[in-house]
């Protein structure tokens, strides 16, 4: 049982001018300029760590430079890197769920320091290190308002704010099939549960791709996509299965013990794998009854998960 999620970055590049203070950095009033805004392409290296790495940690590092190469997804470096900087002024989550598309969002701010990236810029990175090479999770070249490569001069006196924004679209459409489980073949429907929710027990940019957790089994139907299932439910325990380089999937399994989920029959399961949280539907393909649980029955099940660009 395989979910599917997709995965887009956005940059916005300003400058502006400031003073310091006792009180600290002020920013002068008029003095911000939005230089640019455009889409990111994030490399095949960027999607192979999502599946050891958290969204949040593959984008802790900032990287600017002044090369023009045409990015391509097999980039590893910056094409002319001149700076970097890996503190955040903020960083926030949230949720998009009123209009299509929905979308969870990580969204941060890297500040730049006066005199840090002076000079002239085409190309902006984030990745996972304090070095560009080898550890960039996306890379563009700065563009003008039509979508044409440009370039933009920092002042040695300015500071320069770069925002990337990393959204994950989860699939909405439910995917539906034929699992087995202690030799009886069950229908499922499997659906995103919380998609309104940027957050721990939700969708969480803390985790890394082939993370399992909070795993619950339900007596009842699993509900809409901005909610969970219904009904008596029981917490159970997770494993993380290993990522295999260059997959871009990943999987987590879920049991429940002996002494848990023995509530008459598991309608439905809910369970974060990786970052996205999903909820499982199941119905006897023979009299659409639900998993039989008892006590001397481990119920043990595996999901899956898989991202790519859009």
């Amino acid at each position: 049982m395989k979910s599917n999620n997709r995965v887009r970055g956005f940059y916005k590049i300003e400058t502006f001018k400031a003073t310091q203070s006792e009180a600290g950095l002020r920013e002068i009033p008029g003095s911000r300029v939005c230089r640019a805004e455009f889409e990111n392409l994030i490399t095949d290296l960027g999607l192979d760590q999502l599946g050891t790495k958290s969204p949040h940690s593959c984008t802790s590092n900032c990287y600017v430079g002044s090369g023009s190469t045409t990015p391509t997804v097999n980039d590893t470096d910056m094409s002319a890197y001149k700076a970097i900087h890996n503190t955040l002024k903020s960083s926030a989550r949230s949720a998009q769920a009123s209009t299509d598309p929905w979308y969870l969002s990580l969204q941060k701010v890297y500040r730049f320091d006066q005199g840090d990236a002076a000079g002239n810029l085409s190309e902006v990175g984030v990745g996972w290190a304090n070095t560009s090479s080898g550890n960039l999770f996306s890379r563009a070249l700065i563009q003008d308002a039509d979508g044409n490569p440009s370039s933009i001069t920092v002042l040695s006196d300015e500071y320069l704010d770069v925002t990337y924004e990393l959204r994950i679209y989860p699939e909405l459409d439910d995917v539906t099939g034929v699992v087995t489980i202690g030799g009886v073949d069950y229908d499922y429907i499997a659906r995103p549960s919380r998609v309104s929710a940027a957050a721990s027990s939700a969708w969480d940019f803390d985790r890394h791709g082939n993370s399992a957790a909070y795993a619950y089994a339900y007596a009842g139907d699993i509900g809409d996509v901005t909610d969970k299932p219904t009904g008596t439910s029981v917490s159970g325990s997770t494993a993380d299965v290993g990522y295999s380089a260059g997959s871009f999937q990943a999987s987590g399994q879920y049991s429940w013990g002996l002494d848990q989920a023995n509530f008459g029959g598991v309608r439905s399961i809910a369970a974060n794998t990786g970052w996205a949280r999903w909820q499982v539907q199941f119905a006897a393909v023979s009299d659409g009854s639900a998993i039989p649980k008892d006590s001397e029955t481990v119920l043990t099940i595996t999901l899956s998960h898989s991202w790519a660009r859009g």
